[in-house]
């Protein structure tokens, strides 16, 4: 997958020397984990050092992302929680970038399911595939991993390794302006603007919800965004079971 030459918005904002061999960076992270922030991240700092000719999507299916892209564009930002046949091919290949947000699976756990209505056996079961991808990731040693606590408490710095990871060389007003417009506060705004109809354009439904087209936010996506407060939410044995996909997947709580 050769990389067109990378037109930059301004070429005092970023040093980016591409490899000439990736193009696709997978934002793979955990459920209800900041999966949106780094996408948002990502998504910004590539059009940063690479121009407006990045395109991003949120899709399960990589192959369908693939095949539906702009054949013009020259880097491609993909959300997704799951990691098909192909994604991991192009992880192989050394064709990709990975993101992976992680969160203490107990707030992951309450978070997904105030949010999607979802069962608990359901939640468990999306928690073992996260953490099987968590696993790959750790061992293949490709992916950038970010904790959910430390994203929140530290959403500038976190900006900064994203960067590095892309390589992506931006001086600090471009990481500030960056952090600025993927913090909470933003996503809060951009989520109150969108329910009270503005940009109503940009809603797209996806199986039950709707989410924005520009953030991929969901009109309920904000909800409850402190670290802790997900094991006082479940019973002691949906804890116990919790604990012990953590150990089967050798997963400690961030």
């Amino acid at each position: 997958m050769a990389n067109e030459s990378p037109q930059k918005t301004d070429e005092t904002e970023t040093i980016f020397q591409p490899d000439g061999k990736w193009k696709v960076i997978l934002c793979n992270g955990m459920i209800r984990s900041a999966s949106t922030w780094s996408y948002n991240v990502v998504l910004k700092l590539m059009r940063a050092a690479a121009g407006e000719s990045v395109y991003g999507n949120y899709n399960e299916d990589i192959a369908q992302f693939l095949e539906s892209s702009p054949p013009t564009a020259s880097y491609l930002v993909l959300k997704c929680h799951m990691l098909d046949a192909v994604g991991r091919g192009l992880l192989e290949r050394g064709e990709a970038r990975v993101v992976y947000t992680c969160r203490d699976l107990a707030d992951a756990a309450v978070s997904f399911m105030r949010m999607f209505q979802f069962d608990f056996e359901h939640t468990l079961s999306a928690l073992g595939g996260a953490l099987e991808l968590y696993k790959f990731h750790r061992a293949g040693g490709h992916a950038l991993i970010l904790g959910y606590r430390e994203i929140t408490s530290h959403p500038l710095e976190s900006v900064a390794k994203i960067a590095a990871h892309l390589g992506v060389k931006a001086p600090m007003e471009v990481l500030e302006r960056i952090n600025d417009e993927t913090s909470l506060e933003r996503a809060k705004d951009r989520v109150e603007q969108l329910k009270a109809g503005i940009d109503a354009d940009q809603l797209v439904r996806f199986d039950r919800f709707v989410h924005d087209r520009k953030t991929l936010l969901n009109l309920d996506h904000i909800r409850d965004g402190r670290s802790g407060y997900g094991r006082a939410s479940l019973t002691e044995e949906q804890s116990l079971r919790i604990d012990e996909l953590a150990r089967q997947y050798e997963y400690e709580m961030e």
